[in-house]
């Protein structure tokens, strides 16, 4: 187990390797006992482990595993579902336009795909959590986007047992930080939409701090591409409509315990 290294891929036993993870930090604790900071492959989630609970994977039979999974599970966009949307492919019309900043440079790069496939502007930048707070103004600034995603990992730390501290998670204040800020900018709702969050974070706070959506009202992971789904929505909708939370809760694989909201004007412009 000692030659578990920074990259390596793992699951955790104890939790019956339902995930994969990669390891992305180690230290040593002062008892001598190693402690792995792990995030996920394909959720939006941070943990730590002792290293007696992982175990090692190969990492590119996960890949392609991940890769087949993704294939399997479809990557289709809002308009499966929705005929109105259709309706575009006979008109004129522009897309909002998205700011994306990930932590994760392998997430980032699946969105960007999806937002490629859906014929959506577009800017994406791999950004740490701590640091997209101080970046985030000027990207709006300079990208003039009117949809922000502001993402990468989250988790609830070990014995955490109040849901109502930042205290209590991984990430989660750099999230709402990103959002305050975000709002400051531009106080408008409408002007311009904001996701900030991933798995287990704190969803209360980001949203008062000012986010139209966010993760995680009930404390669970969210999927790779679930906050790229919540800007292909706002991105594709009809200005003249609302995107509602339980749209966003059927279009995602976390669902409505996973991201939530307030209504939100569509950024689709006619023209």
């Amino acid at each position: 187990m000692s030659s578990l290294r920074i990259g390596d891929v793992v699951t955790r036993k104890s939790y019956g390797g339902d995930i994969y993870f990669t390891i992305t930090d180690i230290s040593t604790r002062s008892n001598g006992k190693k402690t792995y900071i792990l995030k996920g492959m394909l959720y939006r989630i941070m943990a730590d482990s002792d290293e007696n609970d992982l175990e090692w994977k190969n990492s590119d039979d996960v890949r392609n595993e991940l890769r087949n999974r993704l294939s399997a599970e479809g990557i289709h966009h809002m308009s499966r579902g929705f005929p109105s949307l259709q309706l575009f492919q006979k008109v004129r019309g522009k897309s909002g336009k998205i700011l994306h900043i990930d932590s994760s440079s392998d997430f980032l790069e699946m969105c960007q795909s999806y937002y490629k496939d859906a014929k959506i502007r577009a800017y994406g930048y791999v950004i740490p959590e701590s640091e997209q707070p101080n970046m985030v103004r000027g990207l709006l600034a300079s990208t003039k986007a009117d949809i922000l995603i502001a993402t990468g990992h989250d988790g609830l730390k070990k014995n955490a047992v109040k849901m109502d501290s930042l205290e209590s998670y991984r990430n989660s204040r750099y999230f709402v930080q990103t959002a305050q800020i975000a709002r400051k900018f531009e106080p408008s709702f409408e002007k311009l939409c904001i996701f900030s969050g991933a798995c287990q974070s704190y969803f209360e706070g980001i949203m008062k701090a000012g986010a139209n959506f966010a993760s995680s009202p009930g404390r669970i992971l969210i999927h790779a591409l679930d906050p790229a789904k919540v800007g292909d929505r706002i991105a594709l909708t009809d200005s003249r409509r609302m995107v509602t939370p339980e749209q966003i809760a059927r279009l995602t694989q976390s669902g409505s315990k996973g991201i939530g909201g307030i209504r939100t004007k569509g950024h689709y412009i006619l023209q």
